[in-house]
């Protein structure tokens, strides 16, 4: 599994470094983590049993050609994430942990630690609304698999994989899938990348 790991951050970072190069917002938080150091990891990578499982295999079937080196990288490594759905339950949505959730490979909490950035991947299955929800963190998707709505500031746009999506901190965005599963890797940068993010 190190080996997979080790390969699946090289390929993370090359994809972003294409991106990193144009310097605006979004370049700037690209060139964050490719030009960032990984540590040793202190944890290990056992086979999840979460709920998110089973949206697996169809989570990596709506990649484009640009995502398809990443999604390659990404497949064996997916079902060894530490998958987590962290926030407090709420009772108009029940089954939301077993619809969504992320898994973090670097970050105060994760198996190569880092008290100050954070990079993983998030899965939504299809059909699912992640609601409205902030953080103090300023957040870096890149949809890699799946098209969905995404919603910043009340303004909704359909994404598709390749794409990079910025949420600057503690502004309101959400996300809502339809027929594909959506995959995309994160990354958390900024003063306080420790405090989970709040629903509205």
């Amino acid at each position: 599994m190190p080996n997979f790991i080790d390969h699946l951050i090289e390929e993370s970072k090359r994809f972003l470094n294409g991106r990193a190069q144009i310097n605006d917002d979004i370049g700037q938080e690209a060139a964050k983590f490719v030009m960032r150091e990984i540590p040793p990891s202190i944890g290990t990578f056992e086979k999840s049993n979460s709920p998110l499982i089973r949206w697996l295999e169809e989570a990596i079937q709506f990649g484009s050609s640009e995502t398809e080196g990443l999604l390659k990288a990404l497949k064996p490594v997916l079902p060894f994430l530490p998958w987590k759905y962290n926030y407090k339950p709420r009772p108009d949505m029940p089954d939301l942990g077993s619809r969504m959730g992320w898994g973090e490979i670097l970050g105060p909490e994760a198996p190569f630690r880092d008290e100050h950035f954070c990079y993983g991947f998030t899965l939504l299955g299809k059909n699912t609304f992640y609601p409205a929800h902030y953080h103090p963190a300023t957040e870096l998707y890149i949809v890699l698999s799946g098209h969905a709505e995404w919603t910043l500031d009340g303004v909704t746009t359909v994404r598709h994989p390749g794409e990079f999506v910025l949420h600057p901190s503690n502004r309101i965005h959400s996300m809502r899938t339809t027929e594909e599963p959506l995959l995309a890797l994160y990354t958390w940068s900024g003063e306080d990348v420790v405090t989970l993010s709040k629903y509205v």
